[in-house]
């Protein structure tokens, strides 16, 4: 199942894990939607010149006064006691920009961005399949990292995010609709999944509606004689339904046409402290590590699991009530919809065990012509019992209905 775990990746949400079970029928629709399909250049120097004139609109809309908390102000707010990190970003350590784009229901304001080591209390071990993030104070779990490398040189870019319809009431309105990620000129975004973003970590502050937001990520310093960017937007995925990009080109731009957030920050690193040679060494352990992954054996499936997924495999929406049994308890039915203006529906779904997010068009889903199609979930800590099946409709309306099974598995 871990090739369905790693496909998903893609297409969840920053905050959530993975949900094993997504089948690799509906993943592989996702996967058509290639991510950044590029245009002929004409066109493409359309879009980055509309670009060129939206950020400097953005740079005009800076203001004389701070609306916000300065930077120093809002990591003191985070956590009086982090007196390195407060001391990063204060006016004399840290870039402090202040610039305000605005797209969709929001109000986005790069607020500055500082880097270094060691600056956090925090410290963030990553792994092949995970990131932890532990405080010092809690030294006793430090040693049960086994298999995980310390990072402790980072970038902080720091931002203030506000709902100009609705103040944001808690963290989870900010984190269920609002993702950030950097994007470094001269590295193929999708090649460099991981290089960049992978272990980025954040910390927050909500304070009178608006969410104040720390990303964390490696240190983006010693690539800055690229041009580096700074992506927010309420889709799913970086997509060409939000972003306009050409590695080949080093060019990307906002797609104009998306009615929602996608905000292009570019971020002003100092051109003088890129390290080529660093750079260089850690992009090639990136490759090498996803090179030993792609070459990592599966283990072997027990007798009795493979059983059940056998099983599962032979359900289809026309025989689905012969061999599994409807969820009736609450969560276990529900619908999602309309579409969006690209013509794509949300699929947030949480329900006992399962979550998983994912944006798409209904064609995707149901490819062929067809209303219904099902998926059976992987299995939790290799137990067959906890399998489920979701079944899929695609309503009159446009809007589908996602349903669980239990399979009726033989004894």
């Amino acid at each position: 199942m871990k090739k369905l775990d790693d496909m998903l990746k893609q297409a969840l949400s920053p905050k959530e894990e993975p949900f094993a079970g997504m089948n690799i029928n509906i993943i592989s629709k996702l996967k058509e939607d290639k991510p950044m399909k590029k245009m002929n250049q004409k066109k493409f120097a359309a879009i980055a010149a509309s670009s060129a004139l939206v950020l400097g609109i953005g740079s005009i809309s800076v203001y004389a006064a701070w609306k916000y908390l300065n930077p120093d102000q809002v990591i003191r707010e985070i956590d009086s006691e982090e007196s390195a990190l407060i001391e990063a970003f204060s006016d004399e350590n840290a870039v402090y920009i202040n610039e305000t784009q605005s797209y969709g229901d929001y109000d986005v304001t790069l607020l500055g961005i500082t880097n270094g080591e060691n600056l956090t209390k925090y410290k963030v071990f990553t792994s092949d399949s995970s990131t932890k993030s532990i405080h010092e104070e809690n030294e006793d779990y430090i040693p049960s990292t086994d298999g995980f490398t310390e990072l402790n040189d980072r970038s902080y870019i720091l931002f203030a995010v506000e709902n100009k319809n609705q103040a944001f009431q808690n963290f989870d309105d900010f984190f269920d609709k609002v993702q950030m990620f950097p994007v470094v000129m001269g590295y193929d975004y999708e090649e460099c999944a991981g290089l960049f973003e992978n272990a980025a970590t954040g910390r927050s502050l909500l304070k009178d509606g608006v969410m104040y937001y720390m990303y964390e990520c490696n240190n983006l310093e010693k690539y800055a004689d690229h041009d580096i960017y700074m992506c927010v937007t309420d889709d799913i995925a970086f997509s060409e339904y939000t972003y306009q990009y050409d590695n080949e080109a080093g060019q990307i731009a906002r797609n104009e046409e998306y009615e929602g957030l996608n905000a292009l920050f570019s971020l002003p690193f100092d051109a003088s402290k890129a390290n080529p040679k660093e750079a260089k060494a850690e992009y090639e352990a990136h490759l090498a590590f996803r090179k030993s992954l792609e070459n990592k054996q599966d283990e072997p499936i027990r007798e009795e699991l493979q059983e059940a997924y056998d099983f599962v495999d032979q359900i289809t929406p026309e025989n689905i009530d012969d061999y599994a049994t409807l969820i009736t308890e609450e969560g276990a039915t529900q619908t999602f919809g309309p579409a969006d203006a690209q013509g794509r529906i949300l699929i947030d779904s949480v329900y006992y065990r399962d979550m998983f997010r994912m944006r798409i068009a209904p064609e995707k889903l149901f490819p062929d012509g067809k209303t219904e199609v099902v998926q059976g979930s992987g299995a939790t800590n290799n137990n067959p019992d906890t399998i489920l099946i979701q079944h899929f409709k695609l309503n009159e309306d446009g809007t589908i209905t996602l349903k669980y099974y239990k399979p009726n598995l033989p004894e």
